[in-house]
């Protein structure tokens, strides 16, 4: 690719070396992860290893050390038959653990192998970054200069200053620094799902430090910059298995040796770390929209990638990307932040959007693809439906399947047609032999059977020998291989499996797995005490806790939403212009810690609620701005005078809702405020009957043309609903005149953009 950031090797700089582990040890992509190593999952059709490799190779890495453990050998090939070994500014050595089950046992390994002899940066290879490195270690090495027990600085990022893509929002990190030095004092995960968040702070923090900074914004990058003495500490501490969860933790607890945990935080650049299927998303959509430049599909080397190069790409409107030698067919549609790789096909009628599709693939007539991730040399008979999955090379989706949400279908699966494949489902070639040890990592599953837990010595070659034959068991055999592909080519095998109907219909191939158990990370350990939260003394009263927290939570919304109506009304009463009116709003957004889309949904409400007859609960100062009637909506002049006061509304207050609804996404849930307000007339809003509901699809058409809404998310917000229950496709039929002509129109645009 072409390299935008300089090489400060290449001017006579220090040489900088870097671990970079290529092994995660966590199971959110079993069963895939039995078959292909996480690091070498396509990543918007490139390796995921590659994107941390090109990262470390532009900011000025000299020397990479290549950790191997779970199918070290695909790791070895897929280095060799990229050509990375032949990159004469970057030396690249491939060390082989496979009896490693931890990232502490890895750098153990590397200890031993007395390789690092200066400061490295170790991340692991699931890390995607475009910042600059070289600020980060100069940093690093300035403050080493003042302090030789500086051992190791923590690339930070802020969530919420600008909006981090990644952030999964289920944990919130406690981080306590010392700001003069950017010292790390403490660090804690915390539920953020809990509003009742507490902590207990040592009175020897205080004692000990002028002045403290305690920060709950900051996102761990998984980057860190690291002192020699860092593997030393890893090898005379066995119980160190990771670092975030022992490593820091442990050396915020031994003050008295004198070592120190720097923060440095990031101002601009990308990074994140693909954890779970929500961060693969995540990080998928960062690079499609170009937040990961200059590392995008259109940008890659051929010379990097050789034979099985991803570049070729030509980029158009809306982040589409095309690759060598597609087909698309005239009237197929590739939407916005999607992908076709080379050689795949599109056949008539087919919608591709917010998607990936690998190369090689065959997309048959009238599929709906949303939000999906397809690997190599997919085929998808015509008709499927795909919702937000990930389906892997080699997989067969028969006619008029269905796929919903977060399912995951491994290597050469076959869908039965007409079947339906529930949300969060997993399945495989491979037999699940463990549903006793469900909530096993992957490298637990692969190395059950090894007697070694994690945290002991790594057990030598007779151990890691016992751990292939182990993996090569659970493999698929070549009955059940040959079965699959019989059935993927509509002939019957000619050995009987006993592959599981329930999950892939009659006719398919595949095994089920047990869904994710959701065993959330432990939290980070503590420095000499544990988190101070609070524990019920009998399960009675847990349940009693939960229940009233579900209650203060659905009271502090139903406040919320009071306190932007009423913001908005006294704006409409006084008569503000925009710029207040955001200024009023933003006040409350700020004390109530939610968005601007926030805002924006109760501010629509509250659009409709002035079309109609003030509620008996409207304080009597803002009733004077309500209609004093109802239009009967029944006829075609009330339909009419209803829409004309809607539009007078818009003409004043649609500028402020375009301010405020930045993505498709937010408007997506625009569009279903809109839904629930017309189902719920009559009891949330005024005492009329359904008046919204009417003339639903005209209030679209309005919000389309003053500019609320825009296309894309219109028609995403159809193609959702396409995936849902008959009932929940009530207002998407009312819509079905203004929705089809937006797909026609944008077929259109798409086939003017090809004859261009």
């Amino acid at each position: 690719m072409t390299s935008l950031l300089s090489n400060p090797a290449q001017e006579g700089n220090t040489v900088l070396s870097a671990i970079l582990l290529a092994d995660s040890f966590a199971q959110e992509f079993t069963p895939v992860t039995l078959e292909r190593p996480k690091m070498l999952l396509p990543l918007v059709n490139l390796p995921m290893m590659d994107y941390t490799l090109e990262w470390l190779a532009t900011a000025g890495v000299t020397e990479v050390l290549v950790v191997c453990c779970a199918h070290a050998e695909q790791v070895e090939a897929h280095l060799k038959a990229s050509n990375w070994a032949q990159r004469k500014f970057m030396k690249l050595t491939v060390l082989t653990a496979a009896a490693c089950l931890s990232p502490g046992d890895a750098l153990r390994f590397v200890d031993q192998k007395d390789l690092m002899k200066n400061d490295f940066v170790f991340v692991t290879g699931d890390v995607v970054a475009s910042f600059d490195l070289q600020t980060a270690l100069a940093s690093h090495k300035q403050r080493q200069a003042a302090d030789r027990h500086a051992i190791m600085t923590m690339v930070m990022q802020s969530a919420h200053n600008t909006y981090h893509r990644t952030w999964s929002g289920d944990t919130e990190t406690l981080v306590l620094l010392e700001p003069q030095v950017n010292r790390l004092i403490r660090l804690e995960d915390m539920d953020s799902s809990n509003s009742k968040k507490s902590t207990i702070l040592d009175a020897e923090h205080f004692s000990g430090h002028n002045d403290l900074m305690l920060r709950t914004d900051l996102l761990n990058l998984h980057v860190y910059i690291c002192a020699p003495e860092v593997l030393l500490l890893f090898s005379d501490n066995f119980d160190y298995q990771n670092v975030e969860q022992d490593f820091i933790s442990g050396v915020l607890s031994e003050e008295e040796l004198g070592n120190t945990i720097h923060v440095y935080e990031l101002e601009a650049g990308f990074a994140g770390q693909v954890r779970d299927l929500r961060s693969y998303e995540a990080v998928s959509q960062a690079i499609l929209q170009r937040w990961s430049f200059p590392f995008a599909l259109d940008n890659w080397s051929v010379e990097l990638h050789g034979a099985q190069s991803e570049s070729g790409y030509g980029v158009k409107r809306h982040n589409c990307y095309r690759g060598q030698d597609i087909k698309l067919a005239r009237t197929a549609i590739l939407g916005r932040d999607s992908v076709l790789g080379a050689g795949t096909s599109v056949d008539e009628g087919s919608q591709v959007r917010n998607s990936v599709i690998g190369r090689d693939c065959h997309i048959g007539k009238g599929v709906h693809i949303h939000g999906c991730y397809i690997h190599n040399g997919v085929t998808i008979c015509d008709g499927a439906q795909l919702q937000s999955a990930v389906v892997c090379d080699g997989a067969v989706i028969m006619s008029e399947a269905v796929l919903c949400s977060r399912c995951i279908v491994s290597y050469q699966v076959v869908i039965a047609a007409g079947h339906k494949v529930p949300a969060d489902a997993l399945i495989s070639l491979c037999p699940h032999q463990y549903h006793k040890h469900a909530s096993l990592h992957d490298d637990e599953v692969e190395y059950s059977s090894a007697g070694q837990m994690a945290g002991s010595p790594a057990a030598g070659g007779d151990q890691a020998s016992h751990d292939s034959e182990q993996r090569s068991n659970q493999l698929p055999s070549a009955a059940v291989k040959a079965a699959a592909q019989a059935l993927a080519q509509g002939r019957q095998p000619s050995v009987h499996v006993d592959f599981d109907e329930e999950s892939v219909g009659r006719g398919g191939a595949g095994f089920a797995w047990p869904q994710h158990s959701g065993l959330e990370e432990q939290p980070l350990h503590l420095p000499k005490h544990s988190p101070g939260s609070h524990t019920s003394d009998s399960d009675e009263e847990s349940v009693h806790d939960r229940d009233r927290d579900h209650a203060e939570s659905v009271d502090h919304e139903a406040s919320f939403k009071k306190e932007v109506t009423e913001t908005f009304l006294r704006c409409v009463k006084m008569g503000y212009e925009q710029d207040l009116a955001v200024i009023e709003l933003n006040g409350l957004k700020i004390a109530e810690d939610r968005t601007f889309a926030d805002c924006a949904r109760h501010v629509f409400a509250s659009i409709l609620d002035l079309c109609l007859p003030s509620t008996a609960t409207c304080k009597a100062e803002y009733q004077s701005l309500f209609p004093p009637d109802a239009p009967n909506t029944d006829t075609q002049a009330g339909r009419a005078e209803l829409l004309h006061r809607l539009s007078v509304q818009l003409n004043s207050w649609a500028p402020l809702l375009q301010r405020f609804l930045k993505s498709e996404d937010e408007q997506v849930e625009l569009l279903l405020t809109l839904e629930e307000y017309c189902e719920e007339e009559g009891r949330i809003a005024h005492s009329q009957c359904c008046t919204f509901q009417a003339v639903f699809q005209q209030v679209l058409k309005l919000l389309y043309d003053m500019e609320v809404l825009e296309e894309d998310a219109i028609i995403m917000w159809a193609d959702e609903k396409q995936m849902a229950t008959e009932d929940d496709r009530k207002y998407l039929k009312k819509a079905a005149t203004f929705v089809s002509w937006l797909r026609e129109a944008e077929a259109e645009g798409s086939t003017s953009d090809d004859s261009e």
